[in-house]
């Protein structure tokens, strides 16, 4: 059985070892454009949330029967078209989600302590009690989480270790103690750190606005790890400029893999790149939930993890 893969080299260990015995993996970027016109017996590929899985990438697969993602989002994926051909789609929801959990904390706490202007003045003075300025507190202030899906509960648990008031907003109510908001301006209006866990596509796109930007207001944070579109970034830098608000986080951007030059022009911006996921850990948790799926797939025709 012959497998391609989207995601490239390599394939995390968990996976390939797993499926050293029952399948020959071929890398789609070392395929020649004679080989991808030549991929009829291929009814299983692996991919990930950055690829766009359209219907002409779609088409180079006649026969395909799945398509196990290494990721959790899918607002790339063009499902319609795969429901039309009966292709089924798996992800891996919760591989990753301690991970990203955990780098939004770190860019939260990075933002409200300044930590890489703290980095910078200690090497250029090389002196303690030199003049840095104070900072904001974290704990006891209202962390709002937008998006409670598998990621936002890990980061709104961090929170409560925090000591922080927590509230949500989603599209339905969770089995949880926290305050949930109908939408995300009245949230933002409430938060003192607002993280987008939310994920990508048409009913999300540019949902954190300027209406959203002002409700945050002059001393609230705003941290983005779900999806680079949530964001209009137009009004997000006219935000910074203004100090309409007190300061930003990104992961993520609109029109990645490219980064907006703008954003790197902000002291109150934090930009890294599209990072939250990358520890060693998780490429392996990925890897074994997506053997998983392949292998359920295989023996049943069905996965535990399966979107469509």
């Amino acid at each position: 059985m012959r497998i391609v893969s989207f995601f490239k080299k390599p394939l995390p260990d968990s996976l390939l070892n797993g499926l050293k015995d029952i399948a020959e993996i071929q890398y789609w970027q070392d395929l020649s454009e004679e080989e991808r016109s030549e991929l009829d017996d291929v009814e299983i590929v692996i991919s990930n949330p950055p690829v766009s899985m359209q219907q002409e990438l779609l088409s180079s697969f006649p026969n395909l029967k799945m398509i196990a993602s290494l990721g959790v989002g899918f607002d790339k994926f063009d499902l319609e078209e795969m429901k039309r051909r009966k292709i089924v789609l798996t992800n891996a929801p919760t591989a990753t989600s301690d991970d990203v959990a955990d780098f939004a904390w770190a860019l939260l706490t990075a933002l409200a302590r300044q930590t890489p202007q703290a980095l910078t003045h200690a090497r250029e003075k090389l002196l303690t009690f030199s003049g840095f300025p104070l900072t904001t507190r974290i704990s006891g202030k209202r962390l709002g989480v937008a998006g409670l899906g598998h990621i936002g509960r890990e980061i709104a648990r961090r929170g409560e270790g925090f000591k922080m008031q927590i509230g949500y907003t989603n599209l339905s109510a969770c089995d949880v103690p926290y305050q949930r908001f109908e939408n995300l301006k009245e949230l933002a209006a409430w938060s003192d750190f607002l993280v987008l866990a939310m994920p990508g596509g048409a009913s999300t796109h540019h949902i954190a606005n300027r209406e959203v930007l002002e409700a945050l207001g002059p001393q609230g944070f705003l941290i983005n790890i779900g999806r680079g579109e949530l964001v209009d970034t137009d009004q997000l830098i006219e935000a910074l400029e203004k100090k309409n608000i007190a300061g930003a986080a990104l992961d993520v951007f609109e029109g990645e893999p490219a980064i907006d030059q703008r954003l790197a022009q902000f002291d109150n911006l934090l930009i890294t790149p599209h990072i939250a996921s990358g520890t060693f850990e998780a490429r392996e948790s990925t890897g074994l939930q997506a053997l998983e799926n392949i292998q359920a797939f295989l023996a049943t025709g069905n996965a535990p993890n399966r979107v469509i």
